[in-house]
C-alpha cells in the first residue's frame, strides 16, 4: 500500500508540473495583443501597451528610432517579457486634420498668390497642402475673402478663411529731392482714387533714400514707400583765385554760389601744378548726393612768396638789475602771407645779475622758409632811487580803469575810453619827471604835469593792463629835432597810430592812418617831423 502511495503522489506532482508547464506556455499567447495603434506624430506607446496584463518587464526588441512615427503605416516589431519574444504590429495612423495660422496677404501689383502664402504655420504630422476653395479676384482692388482647403497625406481636410488686400498704391514711387512734397497721385494705380486720397503722417524726407509713406484712399490707408532720388546737376559760380605756391587749395576756393537740393562735393579734374608761378586752367567737378555732376572752369594764379617776415616791437631798451625780462611782450611778426607766426628770442648772452650792455636778437621764419632777424641791445642798469613800484602804480591805474572800463566793451572801445582819459586828466607842461615809464606814468595819473613822454607812460600802462596790443613808436627825428612817443595798436583790424597826448590846436589822434599821420605832420612844419617815423621798423595801417 505504501508503495502504491508513493506511485501516486509522484504521478500526482508530475500531472501538476505538466499542467503548470501547459499553462505557462499557454499564457503569453492569450495575453498579447497581436497589434495597438497610435497617432501619427505622438508618442510611441511603451512596450507594456501590447499585454493584456500588466508586465513589468516589456520592452522593444526592434529599433524603434528606425521607424518614421510621423507618417502612416503597419509596422512588424518584437516585444518581449521575460525572455520570451513576441511578434506582434504597430500601426500608426492619421485622423487629425491639419491646424494652421493664418495671415493676411498684402500685394501692390497685380500677381497671382501661391496659396501657402496665407499660412503663417502649419501644424500637421503629415506634409500638407494648400488649395483655394474659389481662386481669388486679381482684377479688383481693395479687400477680399479667400477660402483655403488644408489636405494631409491622409486625407484629413480643414477649411480657414483669410484677407487678399491688392493695394490701390504702388509699392513704391520716386520723387526728385527738389519737390520739396510728396503728391499722392504718383503713389496711386487708377487716377480715379485722386480725388479722395491723400498723404498721412508722412513728412517730406530731407535726404536720399526709400522712406515708408501712409497713403489714404477713401477710409482706407495704404502702405507704401517713397524713393527719394535727385536727378539735377548742381550750379555754381567759378571764380578766379589767386594762391602763393605753399598754400593748401582745395577745388572749392574756386567755386560760389552753389545750389543743389543735397550736399555738393568739389574735386579737380586733374590736380593744378602748385610749383608752377602763374596763372593755369583748373576745371572743378561738382559732384551732388545723387551723383550728378557740372564741370566749371576758373584760373588759379600762383605767387613765390619771396618776402621775409618782418618783426615789430623790438628796440634797444633798459631794464633794471635782477628784474625779470618778458621778451616777447609787445612784440610782433607780420608777414605778406603767413599770419600768427613765433618769434624767437636768442637772450643767451644776457646777464641779469650783472649791470652792462647785452645783444638779444629776434628772428622769424614763415612756411615758404623766408627768415628775418632783428639785434638790439639791452642795458642792465641798476635802479634809481626815486622809481615807484609797479604795485602801487597798478593799483592807481585799476581804480581809474574800473570807472571807465566794462567787460562788454570791444578792444576799440576800451582804447577810446582810455585815449579820452589821458587825454582829459593829464596835464601838460614840458618836461619828465623820469626815464622810468612806470614812474613816468605815476606822475600821469596824479595829474602831476609832464610832456609827451608822460602822456605816452600813462598810454603804455593802461593798454597793457587791458590786453591791447600796442608797439612803442619813437618820432624819426634830425638834429635839433625834438623827441616825440606814442603807440600803433591793434583792436583786430590792423595797426594804427594812438596819441593820446594833447594837440594845439585840438587834433583827434585816435587810431590814425599812415596817411592821416603824415598829413597832421606836414601841417606842423617843416621835413613833416611831428609823426615820422622808420617804417622799416613799425607795420603799416590800413588805408582807412
Amino acid at each position: 500500500m505504501k508503495n502504491n502511495s508513493k506511485r501516486y503522489r509522484v504521478y500526482i506532482i508530475t500531472g501538476i508540473i505538466l499542467l503548470l508547464v501547459t499553462v505557462i506556455a499557454a499564457m503569453p499567447k492569450n495575453n498579447v495583443y497581436n497589434s495597438i495603434s497610435m497617432e501619427a506624430g505622438g508618442e510611441l506607446p511603451d512596450a507594456s501597451a501590447f499585454f493584456k496584463n500588466h508586465v513589468e518587464d516589456a520592452e522593444y526588441v526592434t529599433d524603434m528610432d528606425s521607424i518614421n512615427l510621423n507618417e502612416p503605416g503597419i509596422h512588424d516589431i518584437e516585444v518581449k517579457s521575460g525572455k520570451k519574444i513576441y511578434h506582434v504590429k504597430l500601426e500608426i495612423k492619421d485622423t487629425i486634420a491639419p491646424v494652421a495660422e493664418i495671415t493676411i496677404v498684402d500685394i501692390y501689383e497685380s500677381r497671382a498668390v501661391e496659396p501657402h502664402e496665407f499660412i503663417k504655420s502649419v501644424d500637421d504630422a503629415t506634409d500638407v497642402t494648400a488649395t483655394y476653395k474659389t481662386e481669388p479676384d486679381y482684377s479688383r482692388t481693395g479687400s477680399q475673402e479667400v477660402f483655403l482647403i488644408l489636405e494631409d497625406t491622409s486625407g484629413n481636410i480643414s477649411e480657414y478663411q483669410s484677407i487678399l488686400r491688392i493695394s490701390k498704391v504702388k509699392r513704391i514711387a520716386e520723387v526728385d529731392i527738389s519737390a520739396g512734397k510728396l503728391d499722392a497721385g504718383i503713389f496711386l494705380k487708377n487716377e480715379k482714387d485722386l480725388i479722395n486720397s491723400d498723404v498721412v503722417e508722412t513728412p517730406f524726407p530731407e535726404t536720399l533714400g526709400i522712406f515708408p509713406v501712409r497713403i489714404k484712399v477713401g477710409d482706407t490707408i495704404f502702405d507704401s514707400s517713397v524713393k527719394i532720388v535727385d536727378r539735377i546737376a548742381p550750379s555754381g559760380k567759378a571764380v578766379n583765385r589767386k594762391f602763393w605756391t605753399v598754400d593748401k587749395i582745395s577745388a572749392m576756393d574756386f567755386v560760389e554760389e552753389i545750389v543743389d537740393a543735397t550736399d555738393v562735393t568739389a574735386r579737380f579734374a586733374i590736380e593744378p601744378d602748385l610749383k608752377q608761378v602763374g596763372d593755369q586752367t583748373v576745371e572743378i567737378i561738382l559732384t551732388d548726393q545723387g551723383g550728378n555732376e557740372t564741370i566749371l572752369e576758373a584760373v588759379l594764379t600762383l605767387e613765390a612768396d619771396t618776402e621775409a617776415p618782418r618783426i615789430y616791437g623790438v628796440q634797444d631798451t633798459t631794464v633794471y638789475l635782477n628784474t625779470p625780462i618778458a621778451y616777447k611782450k609787445g612784440v610782433y611778426v607780420i608777414d605778406n602771407r603767413d599770419t600768427e607766426l613765433a618769434v624767437s628770442v636768442d637772450s643767451s648772452r644776457v646777464n641779469i645779475k650783472k649791470t652792462g650792455s647785452y645783444k638779444v636778437i629776434y628772428s622769424a621764419t614763415d612756411a615758404s622758409g623766408n627768415s628775418t632777424s632783428r639785434e638790439v641791445t639791452l642795458n642792465v642798469v641798476e635802479k634809481p632811487a626815486d622809481t615807484i613800484d609797479r604795485e602801487v602804480v597798478e593799483e592807481l591805474a585799476n581804480e581809474i580803469l574800473s570807472k571807465i572800463i566794462t567787460d562788454d566793451m570791444t578792444l576799440k572801445e576800451k582804447a577810446l575810453a582810455i585815449y579820452k582819459y589821458i587825454n582829459k586828466n593829464v596835464y601838460y607842461l614840458g618836461g619828465r619827471h623820469s626815464d622810468d615809464l612806470i614812474t613816468e606814468a605815476y606822475y600821469a595819473l596824479m595829474k602831476d604835469p609832464g610832456d609827451c613822454y608822460t602822456y605816452f607812460a600813462a598810454s603804455d600802462l593802461m593798454l597793457n593792463m587791458v590786453g591791447i596790443p600796442n608797439i612803442r613808436v619813437e618820432r624819426l627825428r634830425y638834429e635839433g629835432e625834438t623827441n616825440h612817443y606814442w603807440h600803433m595798436i591793434n583792436c583786430g583790424d590792423g595797426w594804427y597810430h594812438f596819441d593820446a597826448c594833447i594837440h594845439l590846436p585840438e587834433f583827434f589822434s585816435f587810431m590814425l592812418t599812415d596817411a592821416e599821420a603824415e598829413a597832421y605832420s606836414r601841417q606842423k612844419g617843416k621835413n613833416a617831423y611831428y609823426y615820422r617815423h622808420d617804417k622799416e621798423k613799425y607795420p603799416a595801417t590800413p588805408e582807412k
